[in-house]
């Protein structure tokens, strides 16, 4: 008898049908595998979609958490402005919805629990992090999101256990700070590593420590202390390649924290560092940078202090240069002069507010007043706001001479 036919004892079937039971399992396997890459799917409320905005106050923020304290989805574990709307997250998935007035645009369910999310410098895009384990095989999935639909624009499934870190979103990679003070930066299509720049590598010996970045679309920002010999450093990178085009260091100061105001950021929130800035008594440590690869990485004094010096015997000016230590750094991702708005706007609200100031909402034309109120933030005035930012600059020149 041939081993083609050869039969195992009481079974009945020859070693073809032994074979094909395991071919056919192997297959089954194959199938499971490839298709269970993830059962993530986006519903999308077009018609609240195509008018969504993002929210030009806490309140607006306030709002929809209000409105999803009973949702059936489970408790949210955060709330992130984006230029359509409010991304909430949940532990199985993320959810955007309109401010005005509030209702769900469109929700992603995640095939496991959701680890971070980071938005894109112009508000637009934001780079969801999850976990999408086979059985016991862990596996994490990365979604580049649009943020007004929910479309997914890239993504990837990696084996083995969730990058850590916070997620930095960047025009065309995502980094995150590992382990020693590794920066490591990753494709936005395979996540597949593009650079990684060792930090440690710039002190005298030793390791690293308090490392803090901030993304502003091709730059990133990046501040942390040298352990052993005591230096502080602060340095702007090419998103593309990981190398410095501007470096500084101090000796015997901490590390600064720093900061990128985006235009969806909203004034008063977690990622605002004005108000902090201005309730805390903390100006006279913070420096304002702008710059590029090109032309380099310059500090710049924002209003109201240069059009109002008076200010300064209130809230203490902003450093100037790179001379002393900052505390605080902060980079805008969108022209100065938005930045310039957006300060002079959350000046005047703490000067009217201040009692120990000789300045009060009365002293502002009603012009410049919505529903008797100024408000907390130039997109409030929707057409128009170079003229209102102007006269707002004028009363408080005239007031802080």
């Amino acid at each position: 008898m041939s081993m083609g036919s050869k039969e195992s004892p009481g079974s009945g079937q020859g070693w073809t049908g032994h074979k094909m039971r395991m071919v056919t399992v192997a297959a089954a396997v194959v199938l499971l595998v490839a298709g269970c890459t993830t059962s993530d799917a986006t519903v999308t409320d077009k018609e609240i979609a195509d008018d969504a905005r993002g929210p030009f106050t806490m309140d607006e923020v306030a709002a929809v958490e209000e409105f999803l304290e009973d949702d059936s989805r489970g408790p949210v574990s955060g709330l992130v402005p984006t230029a359509s709307g409010v991304l909430a997250l949940f532990e199985d998935g993320v959810a955007s919805f309109d401010v005005d007035p509030v209702a769900e645009a469109w929700h992603l369910e995640t095939s496991g629990p959701v680890h971070d999310v980071s938005v894109g410098v112009n508000g637009k895009n934001v780079l969801l992090r999850h976990g999408a384990d086979l059985g016991p095989l862990p596996r994490n999935r990365t979604m580049l999101l649009d943020v007004s639909n929910g479309r997914v624009i890239e993504s990837s499934t990696g084996w083995g256990e969730t990058v850590p870190g916070e997620t930095h979103l960047m025009r065309e990679v995502w980094v995150t700070a590992e382990s020693e003070g590794v920066l490591v930066a990753r494709s936005l299509a395979d996540s597949d590593v593009v650079w990684e720049r060792d930090l440690a590598g710039t002190c005298s010996s030793g390791s690293v420590d308090d490392v803090d970045l901030a993304s502003a679309g091709i730059q990133l920002l990046v501040a942390y202390a040298c352990v052993e010999d005591g230096s502080s450093h602060a340095a702007m990178l090419d998103g593309n390649t990981g190398d410095p085009f501007w470096e500084e260091s101090w000796q015997d100061a901490s590390a600064p924290r720093v900061h990128a105001v985006h235009e969806h950021t909203v004034p008063g929130g977690p990622d605002d560092p004005i108000a902090r800035m201005l309730n805390e008594g903390l100006s006279g440590g913070f420096l304002f940078v702008y710059g590029s690869e090109a032309n380099g990485v310059k500090p710049f004094l924002p209003e109201p202090w240069r059009s109002a010096p008076g200010v300064g015997d209130y809230a203490d000016e902003p450093l100037q240069d790179f001379e002393e230590a900052p505390h605080e750094i902060v980079l805008h991702s969108s022209p100065r002069a938005h930045m310039h708005d957006l300060v002079l706007v959350q000046a005047a609200r703490w000067l009217a507010e201040d009692e120990s100031v000789p300045f009060s909402k009365e002293d502002i034309d009603d012009s410049l007043l919505i529903d008797g109120e100024l408000v907390q933030n130039p997109d409030q005035w929707r057409t128009g706001a170079d003229g209102y930012i102007g006269a707002l600059e004028d009363e408080l020149a005239e007031a802080f001479p």
